[in-house]
């Protein structure tokens, strides 16, 4: 368990710290939380959803504010999530899960300065805002690469184009309904039901609505993006395939004429004069190549080649 005073600043809090009275954010295990945090109301519950973490929501109650959050692990993929439970009262913070993790968190905001009247639900509200500062860098870093992956479909059609594309596609799949997970966590919020919140609360819960809807609507245009970049990879097959059938139909008309000239020459009725003609064969051959050189040049007048 690990436990931090809040007034001006986010610190440790040290054993002759007088916990009476004080804002505080603890960080505990579940089992901790089951025996430290004796007394408090509607802690089953929170306990309940917590065998189901798999969603980010909030639960109003008339001194409490309860919930779960799964957080994604951004880098240069979606890698894993972040579970915890999280339980507000007007004095104090739980945060209930894996302790090391809660800390790396939590440890982004101990450099801040906050108003001394901040309250516990207002410094939930910073934490929330923190945890979602940096993913529109990762929304601005999935665009380029995608970018980079069309501009790459253009020169050449790549072999494995579906296993390069499938992994953005399960990211943004796992953002979409994160992000609408987190738009409704702070619309439960900010409906301030059981009147915890103040008047500025609720707009600061509002305004993290509103980023959480306009990274949901990136995320939304990233993967009509993808959409996109598939169906340009089925048009460059498709146009592959035309100029090949282009191409084998083509021959086929410069052969058709020859193959009629053989068919011709191949009767050998008796009083045929080329038959006995010392330069029939040659002739025939002439004739040929003729023929040839002029549907050539006919095709790639017609832009056939």
């Amino acid at each position: 368990m690990k436990e931090f005073l809040l007034n001006t600043m986010l610190r440790k809090l040290e054993k002759n710290d007088a916990k009476e009275g004080q804002k505080l954010v603890s960080l505990m295990t579940e089992e901790e939380f089951k025996t430290e945090a004796a007394g408090i109301p509607h802690k089953k519950t929170l306990l309940h959803n917590m065998t189901q973490m798999e969603y980010c929501k909030a639960e109003l109650f008339g001194s409490c504010i309860l919930g779960t959050l799964s957080l994604p692990v951004l880098k240069d993929r979606v890698e894993g999530r972040v579970r915890f439970g999280f339980y507000l009262s007007e004095t104090r913070l739980y945060l209930v899960g894996d302790v090391d993790q809660l800390a790396h968190l939590v440890g982004r905001m101990k450099e801040n300065q906050f108003p001394e009247e901040l309250s516990i639900p207002g410094f939930f509200c910073y934490l929330l805002n923190s945890w979602i500062d940096g993913d529109v860098i990762f929304l601005q870093k999935t665009e380029d690469a995608l970018s980079a992956l069309e501009e790459g479909l253009l020169e050449k059609i790549p072999d494995h184009f579906y296993k390069m594309l499938i992994p953005y596609r399960k990211d943004l799949m796992a953002l979409h309904s994160y992000y609408y997970q987190m738009i409704n966590l702070g619309v439960t919020i900010r409906s301030n039901t059981n009147q915890m919140l103040s008047d500025e609360e609720c707009l600061v819960y509002g305004y993290f609505s509103d980023r959480a809807e306009r990274l949901h609507s990136h995320v939304e245009a990233l993967r009509e993006y993808v959409l996109q970049i598939r169906e340009m990879h089925q048009t460059q097959i498709q146009v592959k395939q035309t100029k090949t059938m282009n191409l084998l139909t083509v021959v086929s008309a410069i052969f058709l004429p020859l193959t009629l000239l053989v068919g011709w020459y191949g009767m050998n009725f008796i009083y045929m004069p080329e038959l006995r003609w010392a330069f029939g064969y040659p002739g025939v051959f002439v004739v040929a190549v003729l023929i040839v050189c002029v549907e050539i040049v006919l095709f790639k007048k017609k832009k056939l080649l």
